[in-house]
């Protein structure tokens, strides 16, 4: 178990030591030899590498990606949409400059294309195969780390832990219901990617299709609303859920 969860926490090194890399070509290669950690240091620990973590290349994998692709999109459109018409945040510019737009586009795409399998494949994949615990406890253990590896940059605030939290346990559960990290990691990216296309950080970028203000006046409870909404996400899923993992028992 120590050598497992030493593994845990190497392949997680690899991960931020790539998202901390400003040369594009480093960063690519640290993000193709970081994957490739994953699979053979699952292979060498027994875990059968990506394909049986949940990668598995076999019938419906394309409609389990697609779909989970489309609810991360979706949650973040309603997340815009909710964001502006309570005037939490405000639309300031649109990108017209269509050249830097499609480039960073790409890159987007393909930067948050890492982030959201490598995750998935640590946090998801990888840390609940090698707990020995119920689905319940390997759902909340998975939650807790997600929340503990992404504190690590120094904002601690309670509404992020809370958030983080939240994600973790909605990320965890579809895994869990599905085992599939095709479907968990198609939300998590475009989760990510439609998070920064709509400017939902508040910053100005030709990466994003929409450059937005977070309203003075409201951000007090900015980050709260991200909270009662993901609270609102996993509540459903735990209801769309509840007879394959709600009545499990331990």
């Amino acid at each position: 178990m120590l050598v497992r969860f030493l593994g845990l926490l190497f392949l997680w090194g690899t991960i931020i030591f790539t998202v901390l890399q400003k040369n594009d070509i480093i960063w690519v290669i640290s993000a193709l030899c970081s994957i490739i950690f994953m699979h053979f240091i699952s292979k060498w620990l027994r875990l059968g590498g990506l394909s049986q973590l949940g990668l598995q290349v076999k019938k419906g994998w394309l409609r389990y990606f697609l779909f989970g692709c489309l609810i991360g999109i979706v949650y973040q459109l309603l997340r815009f949409s909710v964001m502006y018409s309570t005037g939490t945040i405000r639309i300031q510019n649109l990108s017209v400059d269509t050249n830097a737009l499609i480039v960073s586009t790409i890159i987007l795409l393909i930067s948050t294309a890492y982030i959201g399998f490598a995750e998935e494949i640590v946090f998801r994949g990888y840390l609940i195969s090698v707990l020995p615990y119920s689905s319940k406890s390997v759902v909340v253990i998975s939650a807790i780390v997600f929340t503990l590896g992404h504190l690590i940059d120094g904002n601690s605030d309670i509404s992020r832990i809370y958030y983080l939290f939240l994600a973790g346990l909605f990320f965890a559960i579809c895994y869990v219901v599905t085992r599939s990290l095709w479907f968990v990691a198609g939300i998590h990216w475009f989760w990510d990617f439609s998070w920064f296309y709509l400017g939902a950080d508040g910053g100005i970028s030709s990466s994003k299709i929409v450059n937005v203000t977070i309203n003075n006046a409201m951000s007090p409870y900015y980050e709260w609303m991200d909270v009662v909404m993901v609270l609102g996400l996993l509540l459903f899923v735990l209801f769309l859920t509840r007879k394959s993992f709600l009545l499990e028992k331990s």
